[in-house]
């Protein structure tokens, strides 16, 4: 039969399943529909309970916060199942916000609620989310001990960031070689900013256990978390002792652009030490084919400031042709004006002076005042 599906041995008209198809569609979307308006009527009922009780709950918390004795215990017991949610919301709020007495005033509030027996059963599960929601808690609540005799071991991350943070702010890490294992031994992935950020406070007044760690490890990190590694690096503006540095020139050897630039940056943070300075590999560095890289070094090289880093930065501005380049490199020989030729000024025409220009205008928004440069 013409316009007819067999099916089981019978001949289904065409449009008998056409019907059929639009039928099941259209119940679908009836049921989808009504879902959708339950949900909204159920989050909106709830919100406007939340909303309700949550000014009387403020009130009566910071009243309890202030007082002698603000028996949280007790008030506790008096709560629903939704002034407990609203109150550990605003509990989480206060705490982001007060120190001191008050703070610590505040965390028995916590206690008194049931989060650190909450967090250490969190720690005990298997889900991200719920680890990182019981770190965090701890964090705020100054209670290191659930994560300390907890079997948890942070995987990703996101869990190392804000173990470290934790173990940071309750003054329970050891030292900074603890910090950088926990975030970087095995570690698989890139960090967030809040975890580049980590790694750069655990490091900054010891660089030495990151510096070993990347030596050693630095080929087999994937290249955003490398790239991290290496901001991290260029940004610690601190003493590196005699660690190994090759690394770092290793990795401006690498064919990612980014890397390399990268590297160049860390390197301006440390690179006065006379074992970074071979003249070839400057000569290499400078000559680099990407302008990205090339601007890089010259800021680098701007950065070390003294004579021989200026010279090679000059005579690399003078046969660059890539606009950003010159730019970059010519922002870096402003700062240094009292290093170089009184006749650069005139080798370098307009980018000179438009670098001067905006160096002006940046020591104005900086600090309302203009410093001279010419």
């Amino acid at each position: 039969m013409a316009g007819a599906v067999g099916a089981f041995g019978y001949e289904v008209p065409l449009i008998v399943i056409l019907a059929v198809v639009a039928l099941v569609i259209g119940l679908l979307l009836t049921v989808s529909f009504y879902i959708t308006i339950g949900w909204s009527v159920y989050r909106s009922v709830v919100d406007e309970r939340r909303d309700r009780v949550r000014d009387d709950l403020r009130e009566a918390l910071l009243e309890r916060l202030f007082a002698d004795d603000p028996g949280w215990e007790e008030w506790v017991e008096t709560l629903s199942g939704t002034e407990r949610r609203v109150t550990e919301s605003l509990l989480d709020e206060f705490l982001r916000e007060l120190d001191g007495g008050d703070k610590a005033q505040l965390q028995g509030l916590g206690v008194a609620l049931g989060i650190p027996d909450r967090a250490r059963n969190q720690l005990d599960g298997r889900g991200e989310f719920e680890h990182l929601d019981a770190l965090t808690w701890l964090t705020l609540l100054d209670d290191p001990d659930p994560y300390l005799e907890s079997a948890f071991e942070p995987k990703t991350p996101r869990e190392r960031a804000a173990t470290v943070t934790l173990l940071s702010e309750t003054d329970s890490l050891a030292d900074a070689r603890q910090g950088v294992s926990i975030l970087l031994d095995d570690i698989d992935g890139q960090f967030t900013v809040f975890g580049q950020d980590t790694l750069h406070r655990v490091s900054r007044s010891n660089p030495t256990p990151l510096l070993e760690t990347a030596r050693r490890e630095y080929r087999s990190w994937n290249e955003p978390l490398l790239a991290q590694v290496l901001a991290v690096c260029a940004n610690l503006e601190t003493s590196v002792g005699d660690q190994d540095l090759s690394w770092l020139t290793a990795a401006l050897e690498t064919e990612n652009e980014a890397i390399r630039a990268a590297a160049a940056r860390a390197l301006g943070s440390f690179g006065w030490r006379e074992t970074v300075r071979d003249r070839a590999f400057l000569e290499r560095a400078v000559g680099d084919p990407s302008p990205r890289v090339r601007g890089a070094v010259y800021e680098m090289l701007g950065a070390w400031g003294d004579q021989p880093a200026l010279s090679v930065l000059l005579y690399a501005l003078v046969s660059e042709t890539h606009p950003r380049a010159v730019e970059r490199g010519t922002a870096a020989l402003v700062d240094r004006r009292d290093r170089i030729d009184p006749d650069t000024p005139a080798v370098l025409g307009p980018a000179w002076d438009w670098s001067v220009e905006h160096a002006e205008y940046d020591e104005m928004a900086r600090h309302g005042s203009k410093r001279v440069y010419s």
